[in-house]
């Protein structure tokens, strides 16, 4: 009897269906606003960006968006979270007014990133930022995060895009129409570009939005600032078999 007590009790065990499900990934929305005022110049920093949760991947899905944010301010600083960026940023804009009282206009530091594309194995956040710290205009940028759904994990170039050789060919003809660049004479012939020894090149901002696949050129990184950005949309079946889905 002894036995057979013991194998019901097994059988129940493995048999037992599951009452647990693993969640989906789900997104809300953090903010974060700091503002100071030196007379009635205000310098403000905003910041906008998607919290995941629900999975095991929102973890370090949360962690790599902070500190691409971060990267905003910690280019000539010494780190630390985003409300210490936030106060040395707007310090510094304070004693900046006190050394030159006259000079006009406001310091602005704006990060908006959101969702801009999820499939079930990929997911991609686009952050776009705004600043200016006087000057003779603001500057402006877009960047791609782009995460491998499941685990969480950042995906680089290379696992994004399979073929390079093959993406930077369509990517330059459809530079080339962008730009209305007559057929006859090379980009760098063209006059209007940024173009290296090394040839025609992917932006820094590649990634996904609304079921496309994207490729960014900010201001500055292939032309001059009057240029503006050239972003370069493909159908995922335009590229289907070198890019990622």
């Amino acid at each position: 009897m002894r036995y057979i007590l013991i194998g019901i009790l097994a059988l129940g065990a493995c048999t037992q269906p599951k009452t647990v499900e693993e969640k989906a990934l789900e997104f809300s929305t953090k903010t974060y606003e700091k503002e100071v005022c030196v007379e009635e110049d205000c310098s403000k920093v905003s910041v906008s960006y998607p919290w995941a949760s629900g999975s095991p991947a929102s973890k370090n899905i949360n962690s790599e968006i902070e500190k691409q944010i971060l990267r905003y301010f910690t280019a000539d600083s010494v780190g630390g979270d985003l409300e210490q960026n936030a106060t040395r940023y707007l310090n510094s804009y304070q004693e900046f007014k006190a050394e030159f009282p006259d000079a006009p206009g406001a310091w602005t530091e704006e990060i908006e990133a959101q969702v801009s594309y999820e499939s079930e194995n990929t997911l991609s956040i686009q952050i776009d930022e705004f600043n200016f710290s006087g000057g003779a205009h603001p500057n402006s940028s877009q960047y791609f995060l782009n995460f491998d759904k499941t685990t969480g994990e950042l995906l680089s170039r290379d696992q994004v895009i399979f073929d390079r050789d093959k993406m930077l060919m369509l990517a330059q003809m459809e530079f080339r129409k962008f730009h209305q660049v007559e057929d006859s004479i090379t980009l760098e012939e063209d006059g209007r570009f940024f173009i290296p020894e090394t040839g025609f090149f992917l932006p820094n901002a590649i990634g996904y939005r609304k079921g496309k696949f994207i490729l960014s050129y900010i201001p500055y990184e292939i032309g001059p600032y009057v240029l503006g950005y050239t972003e370069l949309e493909f159908a995922m079946k335009e590229v289907k078999g070198f890019v990622r889905e």
